[in-house]
């Protein structure tokens, strides 16, 4: 193995970089663009939204890098009274909306697409799940409205195990990552329902809520199930159970 240090070999390798065709480096700049959750929190008292995610490497790794990062990332979540600042792709980020500290999700949240701009194209929405000890009774409809609101979301994912006892505004930078959560069957069986007898006897909707994503496909050809009454159904997209794992950024 050789003895160079491993950050002088990534500068040798980083100096035949600009070498390579034009075309195969704007290549690779894209295709070192991963998927992120990028947490979102409004702020009411100032009307502005602001975020604990960093801007995405390929926007500060160099001139070129930058200027092909502009076309896949854009300033996002603008407010009447704040310019946007937020980098996010709609393609590869997922935006979370933690749950408030103090009111849950009242009706800032409820509104959030009514208060912050760029939200239309978003297609994977992460929310937070409440403990029923906790939740409030406007809670469950608030987030239904929240959910609707989004008309490109094709998943939204409900974040268990979330801390909710402190301001979430004072956190620093950190990244988020969504991971299958490590929950006991018996213990999983009663979240489960809990979510789905929250959203059917407080708003009246049945929620298609569980652990992994289906072929499309795959519940066409199930259909539903006989025999069985439920509520209304709404076009709202499937719900992913997930858990956050939050590491702070040095």
């Amino acid at each position: 193995m050789s003895s160079t240090p491993l950050d002088a070999q990534s500068r040798a390798a980083f100096e035949f970089f600009p070498r390579l065709p034009a075309e195969l480096r704007l290549e690779i700049w894209r295709l070192s663009c991963s998927e992120r959750v990028v947490e979102v929190f409004y702020d009411s008292d100032e009307d502005r939204c602001l975020t604990t995610s960093k801007p995405p490497a390929i926007l500060h790794t160099c001139r070129e890098s930058r200027n092909e990062g502009l076309r896949i990332f854009r300033k996002s979540f603008g407010t009447t009274s704040h310019e946007p600042r937020i980098y996010f792709c709609p393609e590869l980020d997922t935006l979370y909306l933690p749950r408030p500290a103090l009111l849950g999700y009242g009706d800032h949240a409820r509104d959030f697409t009514e208060l912050v701009g760029d939200t239309g194209d978003v297609i994977d929405l992460a929310i937070d799940y409440v403990d029923p000890a906790i939740r409030q009774p406007w809670e469950t409809y608030n987030k239904f409205v929240l959910m609707e609101s989004f008309p490109k979301v094709k998943e939204v994912f409900l974040v268990v195990g979330s801390d909710h006892s402190s301001d979430e505004l004072e956190v620093g930078p950190r990244t988020v990552q969504l991971v299958d959560p490590q929950i006991d069957a018996m213990a999983l069986d009663d979240l489960l329902a809990s979510v789905k007898e929250s959203f059917s006897y407080e708003v009246g909707v049945e929620l298609n809520v569980d652990l992994e994503k289906k072929d499309p496909q795959e519940q066409i050809e199930q259909g539903p199930t006989p025999d069985v009454k439920t509520p209304t159904l709404m076009p709202l997209p499937p719900v992913l159970l997930k858990s956050k794992v939050v590491s702070a950024h040095a």
